[in-house]
Parts: structure tokens; sequence; C-alpha cells
């Protein structure tokens, strides 16, 4: 999965991603979460914005940190991703079994 993710996010052609469809209830904190591409200190960095109920909040993570973040996410908590990209838009899909799906638009 880190490597269809790696191949997938890249600086030079990501735009925005959103995770959602939370797959075990039971461990909820937040809805979804958002990430699109910023720069800080010259250097590209993901800006991870985690929905809850009544409140949003922002993490900027290094691009590196930042598709770990989103690994792990897919891998457990989330069973969906929309990511968009300037050549193309991408589903990945999780089923409880851990197999994951990418579906190319």
């Amino acid at each position: 999965m880190i490597h269809s993710v790696n191949n997938i996010i890249l600086p030079d052609t990501f735009q925005t991603a959103t995770l959602s469809n939370i797959a075990k209830k039971s461990i909820a904190t937040y809805k979804k979460v958002t990430i699109r591409p910023i720069q800080l200190n010259n250097a590209p960095h993901l800006q991870m914005t985690y929905h809850y109920d009544n409140a949003v909040i922002h993490e900027n993570c290094t691009w590196h940190n930042g598709i770990a973040v989103i690994e792990k996410l897919l891998s457990g908590y989330f069973k969906q991703a929309i990511i968009k990209a300037s050549d193309a838009e991408y589903h990945i899909l999780s089923n409880k079994k851990g197999h994951i799906h990418i579906i190319k638009k």
C-alpha cells in the first residue's frame, strides 16, 4: 500500500485528498480527514485537517510523514480515500480483510 500511495501522492501533481468512511465506529474520534499540499520553509508539506463533530484541527506534516499518516489511517481507521491529482482522480477502497482496491478515473 505504501508503494501505491507514494506513486499517487506526488509533490508535483497532488491537489487534494479526502479520507472518510470509518472502518470501526467504536474507535471513531474524527469523521474525516482532508489533506492538501502546502509549502513551508521552501519544502513541500501536507496539511491534514481532522473533522470532529464540533471542531476542526489542522496539522502540518513533512511530505514523508504525511504519507505515513495517510497509510496508517487507510490501514485501519478509514475504508475510503479520494485523491485528486492533476492527471487523474483515484478512489482507494479497503475491505474488512485489509485488501486495498485502487480505481483510477
